[in-house]
C-alpha cells in the first residue's frame, strides 16, 4: 500500500487557508486536501492561473497534496461573486476540469487530482471514468471523492476505476458516523481491497455562529466524533474535517462578529469564545485573555503541554497578542490561529502515537 497517512485536513483556497498551507509542517501522517474554489488566491494577482497554483502546491511543506475542484458546490445568494463564476465556468464544465488539472503536470509528483462525479451537478454520466482515463496517465495517484447523497451512484463507477494506488475519500457532510445510511455505505466501502480510505466530516457547520457562542463553554454542536471513530467503527485508514475552522457557504464576508473556537485536543471537544460588542478590538481585551486564563488550558498546560508548546504557531500568536508584540485586531487572524492550534494539535497526536 503506498499511503500511511491519517489525517486530511481540508483547505479551502481563501487567504488564511492558503497561508496556512504555505507554512504549516504537515509531516508524513498528514495529506492536505486543497479545494480550489476560485480562479485565483487574489483577484489583483496578476500572473496565470498555472502560475499561481503551481506556486503554492511547490511552496507547500508536505510530500503529497490532494487537489480538489468541488463538486458540491452550489450557487447560493450570500456567495461571492468569484466563487459563483469559478463554479459556473469551470465546476460544472468536465473539458475545463480536465485542462486545470492538466496544467499541474509540472508537479505531477506531488499532486494527487481528486475525482468526483459531476452527475448531481450537469446531469452527465461516465463521469468518473472520464476523467480518469483523461488523468491517470500524467498523475501517478489519483483520489475519489464521493457524497452519501450520490454514493449510490458512484460507487459502481468507482469500483470499476480504483486501483490499489488510489484514494478513496468518503464525504459524510454533516452526517452522524454512525447514520444508518453511512453504515450502509461503509460495508460497500469495506469490500473494496486495495484502495486507501478516508473518511472526511464537518465537524464546525454554517449554523454555528459567533454572536450565539456561549463563552468560555463548549459549543454543543460541534462533533469531532469521526476522530475517535474512523478506525474502530468506520474501518477507514484515515479521516478528515475542515482543519477546525467552520465549512461556511463562501459567503462575500458579513459585519464585524468577535468570536473564536479552540480545541480540546484532551477530550476532542470545542469551546466557544466571543465579544461583548461587534469591535475588533474585543479579540484583545476580551477572547484572549479569556482564552488564555480559561480552564481548559490550564487543563492542557498541566496535563499535556506538548499541545501548547512553542510548536504551536496558533497558541504562540494569542501569547503575542495578549503581550501587545502584535496586534490581535483582525478577524481573519483568528481564523488562522484556530487552524494552526488545531492542527498542531492533530500532529502532536500522530507523531506521539495516539491517533488511532
Amino acid at each position: 500500500m503506498p499511503f500511511n497517512f491519517k489525517y486530511v485536513p481540508v483547505l479551502r483556497a481563501r487567504q488564511q487557508e492558503l497561508l496556512v498551507l504555505d507554512s504549516f509542517a504537515f509531516e508524513e501522517g498528514m495529506i492536505p486536501l486543497l479545494e480550489i474554489i476560485k480562479e485565483k488566491d487574489r483577484v489583483n494577482n496578476t500572473r496565470s492561473v498555472q502560475q499561481i497554483w503551481l506556486e503554492h502546491i511547490w511552496q507547500s511543506a508536505v510530500g503529497r497534496l490532494l487537489v480538489d475542484l468541488p463538486t458540491y458546490i452550489r450557487d447560493a445568494a450570500s456567495m461571492s461573486d468569484e466563487v459563483v463564476a469559478f463554479n459556473r465556468t469551470l465546476l460544472s464544465n468536465m473539458d475545463r476540469r480536465i485542462d486545470f488539472f492538466a496544467s499541474l503536470a509540472p508537479a505531477a509528483a506531488k499532486v494527487i487530482p481528486v475525482v468526483s462525479s459531476l452527475f448531481a451537478k450537469t446531469g452527465q454520466l461516465g463521469t468518473i471514468a472520464y476523467q480518469v482515463n483523461a488523468l491517470r496517465q500524467t498523475f501517478g495517484a489519483l483520489a475519489f471523492r464521493t457524497f452519501g447523497a450520490t454514493f449510490e451512484q458512484d460507487i459502481p463507477e468507482i469500483e470499476v476505476d480504483i486501483t490499489d494506488q488510489d484514494i478513496l475519500i468518503y464525504d459524510l457532510d454533516t452526517a452522524q458516523p454512525l447514520h444508518p445510511l453511512v453504515k450502509r455505505h461503509m460495508t460497500r466501502i469495506g469490500g473494496l481491497q486495495g484502495p486507501y480510505k478516508v473518511a472526511i466530516r464537518s465537524a464546525i457547520n454554517t449554523e454555528i455562529q459567533n454572536i450565539k457562542l456561549a463563552h468560555g463553554e463548549v459549543i454543543p454542536d460541534a462533533d469531532n466524533s469521526l476522530l475517535d471513530v474512523y478506525d474502530s467503527l468506520l474501518h477507514m485508514n484515515a479521516f478528515g474535517d475542515y482543519a477546525g475552522i467552520k465549512k461556511d457557504d463562501l459567503g462575500s464576508g458579513g459585519t464585524i462578529s468577535p468570536g473564536f473556537i479552540f480545541y480540546d485536543p484532551l477530550d476532542n471537544l470545542y469551546y466557544g469564545f466571543r465579544g461583548e460588542i461587534k469591535d475588533l478590538g474585543e479579540f484583545e481585551r476580551t477572547i484572549v485573555p479569556s482564552v488564555l486564563d480559561s480552564e481548559v488550558v490550564k487543563r492542557i498546560l498541566a496535563e499535556h503541554p506538548s499541545y501548547l508548546s512553542d510548536k504551536n504557531a496558533g497558541y504562540q500568536q494569542l501569547l503575542a497578542i495578549r503581550s501587545g508584540s502584535v496586534s490581535g485586531k483582525s478577524q481573519a487572524k483568528f481564523k488562522r490561529i484556530a487552524m494552526e492550534h488545531y492542527l498542531h494539535c492533530i500532529r502532536t497526536k500522530i507523531q506521539e502515537g495516539t491517533l488511532a
